[in-house]
């Protein structure tokens, strides 16, 4: 075989090489967090714990998926949940793709994982979790939240 076939069969195998190491790349599933461990503290305005509250974390990662996840507990005799930390898997091309059409959101695009948590007591009692005037939002840190949510009217 002659000195330049040699030379374009190995320049050939190696884009072919590379070619399915960046598909492979492009397809391998990538894990990242999706929630916190997330505890959680329900009381009443006057501060007292509220047994069987239900308690709701949602989340989603704008960058990996196009669809929210939900999850929801009662709360026991101190008024307590924790919901445990989640990761979740998607490949690169998938989060590429899910990225995009995030950014078609315009100014109000989200980006990145988020998830909150909110709770509903008897009686239409309600309440999320807050930090100072706005709803506290997890967006893949720290790999645990605390919150207190306090249960009022809905308005």
């Amino acid at each position: 075989m002659p000195e330049q076939q040699r030379k374009r069969n190995l320049i050939r195998y190696v884009a072919v090489s590379l070619g399915v190491a960046a598909l492979l790349a492009a397809l391998w599933p990538i894990t990242s967090p999706a929630t916190p461990i997330w505890k959680v503290w329900v009381v009443d305005e006057s501060g007292n714990p509220v047994q069987g509250a239900l308690v709701r974390l949602s989340w989603i990662n704008y960058s990996a998926e196009g669809e929210s996840h939900e999850e929801d507990l009662r709360t026991d005799e101190n008024g307590y949940v924790v919901f445990s930390a989640r990761t979740m898997k998607a490949p690169a091309l998938r989060r590429m793709f899910e990225t995009i059409a995030s950014a078609t959101g315009g100014v109000h695009a989200s980006y990145g994982p988020h998830a909150f948590v909110l709770a509903f007591g008897p009686g239409g009692l309600a309440g999320e979790a807050v930090n100072g005037k706005y709803v506290a939002d997890w967006t893949g840190a720290p790999s645990e939240m605390q919150s207190r949510i306090v249960l009022r009217p809905r308005k």
